[in-house]
């Protein structure tokens, strides 16, 4: 018996009222002290494995899909990002300078014909919610549900795609795509284009050529190598778009061979395959640009900015009253050899209805 314990009467073997309750006091005194003895910080015991120290996962109550969750989602321990990779700066189109990369099915050949393809380019740039958008330029982010939104209204109405590699090689071997085909071209290398478009695009079944900035590759925000790696593997086509994104007609000589090659090297280097198409920053090009374009024997086609032009019908007035002006009927776009390297595109804003844009993919049939 513990000493100072009270002790029991002979006669009862029970404890009075008063002693009963000193008694259950001194016990809880003890089962206390023994619990500090075994947890001395006093606070929430630690875990029986894991590193001492490591955050403690807690709920979030969001699911992975972005809705409320049945039971709270689990946010796993912060852990140390694995660096980026480093590749060697290659200052070269040759093929040879990056072992093991494929090069194009055939390189750039022949002479200007009159064939001519008229297959629609469309060029985005950010597919992002508006929130996770940062301080982008407003008119280039489409959100996911509007992004989905235009390619729910094509695929109804039996559109199809191809990349900008395949197009390209149709154009040199004059082969005409089938009816209703168009290509989608997505800007700049922003992560959204792997995060948020890749999986709209597989759900159509449509395929996509970004059009990466190579000096950003595994930067924060940007498409990471895995990422580049992983579209490829999608079927997917990962084109030239410069190694810093400068305006290449305001560049010398050697400084606009620089940003065409170095950047098809790196994209070589990463995604094992050579890029076939460039699309130029801003949309600068020159005669100039446009030779040191097709001095690099792996690119065989370059895009251009066009701004959509959706012809409405005729505006009705009264009678007597100045009739309303109309918009001037651009002529749809065509893919020719000779202009192989000033290829139009058409700009999708995030105001484009899918009704919109499915009359301006209407001219190209």
């Amino acid at each position: 018996m513990l000493s100072g314990a009270p002790k029991l009467t002979r006669r009862t073997g029970r404890l009075p009222t008063a002693r009963l309750a000193a008694a259950v006091c001194f016990a809880l005194v003890l089962v206390a002290a023994g619990c500090a003895a075994s947890n001395p910080g006093g606070g929430r015991p630690r875990p029986a494995s894991g590193t001492a120290g490591a955050p403690i996962p807690t709920a979030t109550g969001i699911a992975s899909n972005g809705g409320p969750s049945q039971s709270p989602a689990i946010t796993p321990p912060l852990v140390t990002p694995t660096p980026a990779p480093s590749y060697p700066l290659v200052d070269s189109c040759n093929p040879k300078s990056v072992p093991g990369a494929v090069a194009v099915r055939s390189l750039a050949s022949g002479k200007a014909s009159s064939f001519t393809l008229h297959v629609p380019i469309l060029m985005y740039h950010r597919i992002v919610p508006l929130a996770a958008a940062g301080d982008s330029i407003r008119g280039l982010v489409v959100t996911p549900q509007t992004f989905a939104a235009q390619l729910d209204a094509l695929q109804e109405a039996g559109w199809h795609t191809i990349t900008m590699a395949t197009l390209a090689y149709d154009l040199q071997a004059r082969v005409t795509p089938p009816s209703k085909t168009f290509v989608i071209t997505i800007d700049d290398g922003w992560y959204d284009g792997y995060m948020y478009a890749l999986p709209i695009l597989e759900s159509h079944g449509f395929v996509a050529t970004y059009y990466v900035i190579a000096g950003r590759i595994d930067r924060p925000d940007f498409l990471s190598s895995s990422q580049l790696q992983a579209l490829t593997a999608a079927g997917d086509d990962i084109g030239d778009h410069t190694m810093d994104h400068v305006s290449l007609p305001r560049q010398t000589p050697a400084g606009m061979t620089y940003e065409i090659d170095a950047a098809a090297a790196r994209i070589a280097q990463v995604t094992g395959r050579w890029p076939e198409s460039l699309a130029y920053p801003s949309g600068g090009v020159d005669k100039q640009v446009a030779a040191a374009v097709a001095a690099c024997g792996e690119l065989r086609m370059a895009v251009v900015e066009e701004q959509m032009v959706a012809v409405p019908p005729a505006a009705k007035h009264k009678a007597g009253a100045s009739p309303t002006p109309q918009p001037t009927k651009v002529p749809a776009a065509a893919e020719t050899w000779a202009g192989r390297f000033a290829v139009p595109r058409i700009r999708v804003n995030p105001s484009t209805s899918p009704a919109a844009l499915l009359t301006e993919l209407s001219r190209y049939q």
